[in-house]
């Protein structure tokens, strides 16, 4: 089956760089709309695909797998809490806060933020919550708010106790949180959806970049840099944080947030005018003002497990580790990857050390390095899934089609084993 025209027509549609994902998982997701259509003909199908939007939809939402969880990476949910506390709601007065979470998948993330909000205070008519997809079934099922097991990750789930009603093997959430997110079906890179578009204060657009080629990129970065305010925050996955090098954005500074805000706001810009309330229920005497109630229990569980961890708090290597992360963030390549080169000279050779240098090195335009770091982390963890997505894409913009697939191949081995681990 030739899958060249296929995986043009969803890099159209969608921005999809088929080798993020691999040509298998594409050719299996055709096979399927093959089968369930009653065509046995490929170049029939893709003639089907090129003349019947609906079709297109239909094949994406076997190409988007969703996976995610509640407080997924809980450290760039700490990061907006202390972002909102000191310096959000102490300037809000009567201004709405708008928060978009984009791709939501299922639903667990833009569902986090209202949790987020709802702990430190904020009424429903003082904060909207967007969460928005491409596909219809995610949608659909985010808006049900009703979870299984693996939606919930980790040893601290008290924020399930405090939000979630169990039925059976289900898990319900509150109405109190379910209606401070609005979903809507939508394309990031289709011109209609940014289109008279209200700026948003915050963004979280989490493992969306990671399936990008270059060009699309930096299409989708003009795309969210047009929808932020001129003061708002972009939190962005770790493995795409090089995407912002030379942007005009600058790390939180928090680690592993991979939290971002514009030059000019960081520098001290005027907070720009946001969209007024909505006229509440009840008059309020004072401007929006934080209930005072303790720090959401489970995030404090999760710094005081990290505080608590003896490599964390002593080992030299985590905290250089940790400060070359921080410059990268920030857009400071070579003194990275100084740093990263100091740790691998001084304690040998380190999975996660030589991952980060290899994004630093494909970053700085020196894919062929960049190759060879990322598959010595590999050789070193055999499990490091983001190196081997990260090496796979590498691959492929060098042309090394068949080595993208194969790696991609034994990504998708690895994210299966830990998938089933977490079950």
């Amino acid at each position: 089956m030739q899958l060249t025209r296929i995986e043009q027509l969803l890099k159209d549609t969608m921005g999809l760089n088929a080798a993020s994902i691999g040509s298998s998982a594409i050719q299996r997701a055709v096979r399927e709309r093959m089968r369930r259509t009653h065509i046995d003909d490929s170049e029939r199908y893709q003639q089907r695909l090129e003349t019947s939007p609906e079709e297109i939809r239909e094949l994406i939402e076997l190409v988007v797998i969703p996976e995610t969880w509640f407080f997924r990476n809980w450290h760039p949910f700490q990061a907006l809490k202390r972002y909102l506390e000191q310096h959000w709601l102490p300037r809000a007065g009567d201004r709405c806060l708008r928060l978009l979470s984009l791709p939501c998948s299922t639903g667990e993330e833009p569902y986090t933020l209202a949790m987020v909000l709802a702990d430190l205070g904020l009424a429903p008519d003082q904060a909207e919550v967007h969460g928005v997809d491409i596909s219809r079934y995610n949608i659909d099922t985010a808006r049900l708010g009703i979870y299984r097991q693996n939606s919930f990750r980790g040893d601290h789930l008290d924020y399930r106790d405090t939000w979630f009603r169990q039925v059976e093997d289900r898990y319900h959430l509150h109405p109190d949180i379910r209606d401070r997110v609005r979903f809507e079906q939508g394309n990031l890179l289709d011109p209609e959806f940014s289109r008279d578009r209200a700026p948003y204060d915050v963004i979280f657009c989490r493992n969306l970049l990671i399936y990008f080629d270059r060009p699309t990129q930096k299409q989708a970065i003009d795309i969210l840099e047009g929808l932020l305010g001129r003061d708002g925050l972009l939190f962005v996955g770790h493995a795409e944080t090089g995407v912002l090098a030379g942007r005009g954005f600058r790390s939180l500074n928090l680690p592993q947030s991979f939290g971002f805000r514009r030059e000019v706001a960081a520098a001290g810009a005027a907070v720009p005018a946001a969209p007024r309330l909505r006229q509440p229920r009840r008059p309020r005497r004072t401007p929006v003002r934080p209930r005072r109630q303790p720090r959401p229990h489970w995030i404090d569980q999760q710094e005081q497990a990290v505080a608590a961890s003896p490599q964390s708090a002593t080992d030299p290597g985590v905290e250089q580790l940790e400060q070359a992360t921080r410059l990268a963030d920030d857009g400071h390549l070579v003194e990275a990857a100084e740093l990263c080169e100091q740790l691998l000279e001084a304690r040998g050779p380190q999975a996660q050390a030589l991952y980060l240098l290899g994004l630093i090195r494909d970053a700085a335009g020196e894919p062929e390095e960049a190759e060879r770091l990322l598959r010595q982390a590999i050789y070193l963890d055999p499990a490091h899934c983001p190196a081997m997505l990260h090496l796979a894409l590498v691959l492929e913009r060098r042309g090394e089609a068949r080595a993208a697939q194969r790696m991609q191949e034994r990504l998708e081995r690895c994210q299966q084993r830990e998938a089933a681990n977490t079950r």
